[in-house]
């Protein structure tokens, strides 16, 4: 485990950073929990917030409280104030994982490497997990988010941490549907046959990309703490049921974090993908992807986000819902 109990750190909540106590670290197997998550994860309290707001975060969330990481807490909360709050948020996330990423391999050894990073979550000995060079050579990522985007972002995390209200459930269009629309939107594009980027096989590779780590990180990662009874609720009532008109059945099993066959990426709409977009760069920069595919994914994440910010007022939903009292209790619980 990276951190430990009573320990002082700085934690995501959202698109900015606060500090917070670690209360209760342990390390989650799947089965003891309701999300279904996997990995270290920590109860934090956040520093000056009612207790109603603890809550537990997986590592990734986490950052080792240090000056340098003050300094980008400061720089998301100068962003937030200025309206660049997605574009300076991925480009922190990305150095954070570089900067405090370099400390990691000493404090934590190989177990470290593997809940940072799935890919390589059955490397465990010291020899198969690369240097504290290696990784530190690899190039920044940066994702630019259109300026009508990062705006959609901060009202959302707005109307939901500040308003008290919810993504009505499910949404359509879902990201699934999203994903396929784009590529057939792609595909009627006129391109240069001979062109390497405009391949149907490269952008059936991102869009598979990006649905996975939108179903492996919605549980975990995309969700704020007062949508988290809204998720566990409708996966109560709709997991097991199949042909019901609200979710597919066609889900692969055990890539899906709401149990059964249904997958998030059925349910959950534009609101919570352009979310998976702040953690990107951090994503990316643990895989073990070279400089030219990530500029490729780059490249194809740029006309993704382009594509999205065109048809905001088709994907986004309009209205919120409000939620009941009888919510307001069980999510404060």
């Amino acid at each position: 485990m990276v951190y430990t109990e009573n320990e002082k750190v700085l934690c995501f909540h959202g698109p900015l950073i606060y500090s917070a106590k670690i209360l209760k670290a342990e390390k989650w197997t799947g089965e003891d929990n309701r999300t279904g998550a996997i990995g270290p994860h920590y109860f934090v309290h956040y520093d000056g917030w009612k207790k109603t707001w603890d809550e537990w975060v997986p590592e990734i969330r986490l950052l080792k409280h240090n000056d340098e990481n003050l300094a980008r807490k400061s720089t998301l909360e100068e962003a937030a104030k200025s309206g660049s709050l997605i574009s300076s948020s991925s480009s922190s996330a990305a150095k954070e994982s570089s900067s405090s990423g370099a400390k990691r391999p000493r404090e934590s050894d190989a177990n470290e490497r593997k809940s940072s990073a799935g890919a390589r979550a059955t490397k465990r000995s010291r020899d198969t997990v690369e240097t504290e060079e290696d990784f530190l050579k690899r190039p920044e990522v940066k994702i630019s988010l259109p300026d009508q985007l990062k705006l959609q972002l901060v009202d959302d995390w707005e109307n939901i941490t500040k308003n008290g209200l919810l993504v009505p459930l499910p949404r359509r269009p879902c990201v699934r549907d999203i994903l396929q629309d784009y590529r057939k939107h792609y595909l009627s594009l006129k391109t240069p046959s001979s062109s390497k980027t405009r391949s149907p096989a490269v952008v059936d590779e991102v869009l598979k990309g990006l649905k996975l780590y939108f179903d492996r990180s919605l549980g975990q990662n995309l969700l704020y703490r007062f949508e988290r009874a809204q998720y566990v609720e409708y996966r109560k009532k709709n997991g097991p049921k199949m042909g019901d008109g609200d979710i597919r059945s066609n889900a692969r099993s055990g890539t899906a974090s709401m149990g059964g066959d249904m997958e998030p990426s059925d349910v959950y709409g534009a609101e919570h993908l352009l979310r998976l977009f702040v953690n990107l760069p951090m994503i990316i920069l643990h895989t073990s992807m070279d400089g030219e595919s990530i500029g490729l994914l780059k490249e194809h994440l740029g006309e993704f986000l382009t594509y999205i910010a065109k048809e905001k007022h088709r994907l986004f939903v309009r209205e919120y819902e409000a939620a009941s009292p009888a919510y307001h209790r069980i999510s404060s619980t």
